[in-house]
Formats: structure tokens, C-alpha cells, sequence
């Protein structure tokens, strides 16, 4: 008896744990963005930034969107500054002084090389609600979103 209702508890916190999902929480966050055009060895950094509206997933502490944001610095740096393909990456934390300290060592990590240059750019980051979207930056709505899309991939 002690046996089978152990079984059965087991198996109710076996259930349990499959439903167990992250989630995604609203908070505000740091963000400052860096690329770098490999054609005239130049770098380009962002001032940091605060997001008040910044989407982060709690399991895996993920800024969600961060491709989209990424994709704002190449876009404005290819209208602006005549850079053709950069390679763009952002980083974001929720403590400000943690972030500065890393945009410091982003900055001299190449600022030591005499062969690049890095610039300074005023790039400002809209905190557009990017929850939602998948990698293409298609809008997906819930489970049945992701059934749709997954529907039309097949097909």
C-alpha cells in the first residue's frame, strides 16, 4: 500500500514537472550594443541605455528580442555611417554599474589594437514589445500561434 501510493505521487510529480514552462517577465534593463566592420577595422559602440519595457526570460535569463535589437544598431550604423555589413552584438544586465564595467572592457578590448578604431554612436534602442516573436521576427500569439506557424513550415 505504502508502496503504490509512493508510485502514484512519483508519477503526479512527473506530470507536474512537464508543465513547467519558463516565463517570460516584463522588466527594465540596461542595454548597451557593439559592432564591428571587419572591412575598415573600425568598432562601433552605443552609450548605455535603459529599457523600461524589456521582455526577459527567467529560465534561461535571456533578453527576448535581442536579434531585433541587434538588427536596430546594424540598420541605423548602415543608414548613418556608411558601414556595409557590421557584425552586431547586444548586451543588457538589470545593475547599471555592471553594465558600464562591461561596455569598459568591451571598449578596450580593441581599443588596445592600434589597427581599429572605435567610435561612439547614438544609436537609441526602442523598447518595442518584442515578446512573442520568433527568430524571423514573425509575430506569434500564444499556442495556437505556434501551432500556425509550425503548420505553414510543413507545408
Amino acid at each position: 500500500m505504502r508502496r503504490s501510493v509512493f508510485h502514484i505521487l512519483l508519477f503526479l510529480a512527473c506530470l507536474l514537472c512537464q508543465n513547467a514552462e519558463a516565463k517570460v517577465k516584463q522588466k527594465p534593463v540596461y542595454v548597451f550594443g557593439y559592432a564591428i566592420s571587419f572591412a575598415d577595422s573600425t568598432g562601433y559602440i552605443t552609450d548605455v541605455q535603459y529599457l523600461d519595457s524589456a521582455y526577459v526570460d527567467t529560465k534561461t535569463k535571456f533578453l527576448m528580442g535581442r536579434n531585433m535589437y541587434s538588427l536596430q544598431l546594424q540598420q541605423y550604423l548602415q543608414k548613418n555611417e556608411g558601414c556595409k555589413h557590421p557584425v552586431t552584438s547586444v548586451f543588457f544586465g538589470t545593475r547599471k554599474e555592471k553594465v558600464e564595467k562591461k561596455r569598459q572592457s568591451v571598449r578596450h578590448r580593441y581599443e588596445k589594437y592600434r589597427d581599429y578604431t572605435v567610435k561612439t554612436v547614438d544609436c537609441v534602442f526602442t523598447s518595442e514589445a518584442y515578446y512573442g516573436q520568433d527568430a524571423t521576427g514573425t509575430a506569434v500569439s500564444g499556442k495556437s500561434g505556434k501551432k500556425e506557424s509550425q503548420k505553414s513550415k510543413r507545408q
